[in-house]
């Protein structure tokens, strides 16, 4: 169903406010990467999960709220069917009691599927229209179908298995299954698409910390070794052929710096060999203020990595690079060479061991600036006063437009904000030339395989 001409339309009792954009020209090489429009999500209406309205610890996030849909984004392969992210649940909001666990909450994790549809009309000043449709949830549960839940406290303890899960990246193998990081451990877990969980990939040695702990400061405290509290396994992507999965740490390990440090990792799994250590490179930032939120194939070597930092408005920085592990300065795989382990050699804080090579990285779009400069041009880029949002976290590649060039989205983790007190739930679409990537490829489902109702 078409939206009708004041952009606002129910689908499926899903309120979807739709804001279309003109296109913005920041400058000549801008037109490879052209931002063409945003829908959002207010984050009041229901999600299809089946669970009730009960209000959360926080006594203000319901337990079947559409909100907070994008901590990670892909595209499954199937016609225009997305899937959006939620991460470990509502903890913005203080409440009693609440502080001895960071305030987070009992929160189902689940997945929420999206078609999304960029159609052309020539009634809109950019020449596109977006349609959003929400079309499922899928509630996220342990091997032994017990559910996984975001509260700090569910790891295992006294006998009792894990059941502490923040999902931030998530992708489709072209068998249908659906991978998903887990800043928590830092894991990756394999679900199939009624969500139950089929596998586990272990984080690389000296990735995860010995004492979990039921906050920040606590685990801070009692670990030096392993993923910074909340700055763990944040970006997830799958290989167009389907064989390689990439992830990427938010900040440094510990022992290589932690929130100090510049070097961070992307880590490389072999999903023909699950049992093979994966392999390790270096990505460096130049500001310890910015992190990694997502990272997205491009091929099977090549991928696209989000930086950003936590700024709001027309200060924050939202950035994609480009990075080559078969770049012409072989890059150091660090388990070759002893990077590796709590007791291996580690990482300095800024700059590399003599000898080892990181990734080249390359800016590939300023996201932030694009997104700024339409605002700036009365173009209406957001819905509040609130500006560019803090976490632009997922992104995706769609199906090609019709004119030939790549859609890509961009999606933000909002807190579980609602559109008066907060930032929307956001899709930003961007046309990218096909010049600007060759050889980029899409995601595809294996024949006959599909995903989520029909």
């Amino acid at each position: 169903m078409n939206p009708p001409t004041n952009g606002c339309q129910m689908l499926s009792k899903t309120t979807l406010i739709i804001s279309f954009l003109a296109l913005t020209s920041i400058s000549a090489s801008a037109q490879d990467v052209r931002f063409i429009g945003t829908g959002y999500l207010d984050g009041k209406s229901t999600d299809k999960s089946g669970l009730p309205a009960t209000l959360l610890e926080d006594g203000v996030s319901p337990m079947n709220g559409l909100n907070g849909i994008g901590s990670g984004m892909t595209y499954t392969g199937y016609q225009n069917r997305f899937v959006l992210l939620p991460d470990r649940g509502p903890n913005k909001v203080e409440y009693k009691g609440g502080a001895e666990v960071d305030f987070t909450t009992s929160y189902a994790n689940r997945i929420q599927t999206f078609d999304i549809k960029v159609v052309q009309d020539a009634g809109r000043p950019t020449g596109w229209r977006i349609d959003l449709a929400h079309v499922g949830t899928t509630l996220l549960k342990t091997a032994s179908g017990e559910q996984y839940i975001g509260i700090s406290t569910a790891f295992a303890n006294d006998g009792k298995p894990n059941r502490r899960l923040d999902s931030e990246g998530v992708g489709i193998a072209p068998d249908g299954t659906i991978w998903i990081s887990d800043e928590y451990g830092p894991h990756i877990l394999q679900f199939d698409q009624t969500g139950k969980q089929m596998g586990r990939l272990s984080a690389p040695a000296g990735f995860e910390i010995a004492t979990p702990g039921p906050n920040l400061k606590t685990e801070m405290q009692n670990n030096k070794v392993g993923r910074a509290t909340n700055r763990g396994a944040e970006g997830l992507t799958i290989t167009p052929g389907g064989r390689y999965l990439a992830m990427g740490m938010q900040s440094p390990l510990m022992q290589d710096g932690g929130q100090k440090g510049l070097n961070s990792r992307i880590v490389i799994y072999d999903l023909q060999n699950k049992t093979a250590a994966p392999r390790q490179f270096i990505y460096p930032f130049d500001d310890t203020k910015m992190g990694i939120s997502e990272i997205l194939a491009v091929d099977e070597t090549r991928f696209l990595v989000n930086e950003r930092d936590a700024a709001v408005g027309a200060n924050g920085r939202k950035l994609l690079y480009l990075v080559d592990i078969n770049q012409s300065d072989k890059p150091t795989e660090l388990t070759a060479a002893g990077y590796v382990g709590a007791t291996a050699k580690t990482l300095p804080e800024s700059g590399q061991p003599e000898g080892v090579v990181a990734l080249k990285k390359t800016l590939f779009a300023d996201i932030g600036k694009m997104l700024n400069k339409a605002q700036e041009d009365g173009k209406g880029a957001f819905a509040n006063a609130r500006g560019l949002p803090d976490k632009i976290e997922g992104y995706a590649w769609g199906p090609d437009l019709p004119n030939g060039d790549h859609l890509l989205l961009a999606c933000n983790d909002n807190d579980f904000d609602s559109l008066e007190t907060g930032f929307p739930n956001y899709i930003f679409a961007f046309a990218v030339s096909p010049s600007v990537l060759p050889g980029l490829k899409i995601n595809k489902l294996n024949q006959g395989v599909t995903f989520g109702p029909k």
